[in-house]
C-alpha cells in the first residue's frame, strides 16, 4: 500500500509539472506550424550564460541577476492580417486564458491601435512564475511569455537589455 500511495503522488506530481508549461505552449500551440507567425524562444541557458558576466555597474548587475532566475521566453507574433482579424485573434487568447483560471489579471490598455493585456501566474508562495503579454489590434497580434522567477520591478530592465521585439510593452508593467 505504501508503495502504491508514493506512485500515485509521483504521477500527480509528474502531471502537475507538464501542465504548468509556460502559457505560449500550453494555448498556442495551434500557431506553432503556422507560418505566419514569427516564432521567439529564448531558453534557460541563454539566461544562465548571462550570469558569468562581469560587471563593476550596480545596474547591470541587477539585471543580470533578475535574468538567472528566468527559465525562459517564447513568443509568437504576426503582422499578417489577409487570413483573420488579428483584433479577434487577441479576443480569442484573451478569453483562453482567462478561462484556464491560472493567470490573474495585471494590466490592460486598450485603445483604436491596440489593446495589450498583462497577466500572471504565481505559485502557492505568490511569486510570479510566469508574465504573459497578449498584444493586438487590427495590424498585430502577439503572445509574449516569460517564465521563472519573476521581479516586476526589474522586468522592464531586462526588456530593454533583450531588445526583442514586442517585449518595450513590458516596461509598462514596471511602471
Amino acid at each position: 500500500m505504501k508503495k502504491l500511495s508514493i506512485l500515485v503522488v509521483m504521477v500527480l506530481i509528474s502531471f502537475t509539472t507538464y501542465a504548468q508549461k509556460n502559457a505560449v505552449s500550453k494555448h498556442f500551440s495551434q500557431y506553432q506550424r503556422d507560418t505566419s507567425f514569427t516564432k521567439v524562444s529564448v531558453t534557460n541557458k541563454m539566461f544562465s550564460l548571462f550570469t558569468e558576466i562581469e560587471t563593476d555597474d550596480e545596474s547591470e548587475q541587477e539585471i543580470l541577476a533578475a535574468m538567472a532566475k528566468l527559465k525562459g521566453v517564447k513568443a509568437l507574433f504576426t503582422d499578417d492580417n489577409k487570413n483573420a482579424n488579428l483584433l479577434n485573434r487577441y479576443y480569442d487568447a484573451l478569453e483562453t486564458i482567462e478561462n484556464d483560471g491560472t493567470f490573474e489579471e495585471l494590466m490592460t490598455v486598450e485603445d483604436r491601435r491596440e489593446n495589450v493585456a498583462f497577466m500572471i501566474r504565481e505559485n502557492a508562495g505568490g511569486v510570479i512564475q510566469e508574465l504573459l503579454m497578449i498584444m493586438g489590434g487590427p495590424d498585430n497580434f502577439m503572445v509574449m511569455s516569460v517564465y521563472g522567477e519573476i521581479d516586476l520591478a526589474s522586468i522592464g530592465k531586462i526588456s530593454k537589455a533583450l531588445k526583442i521585439k514586442g517585449m518595450e510593452q513590458f516596461e509598462k508593467v514596471a511602471e
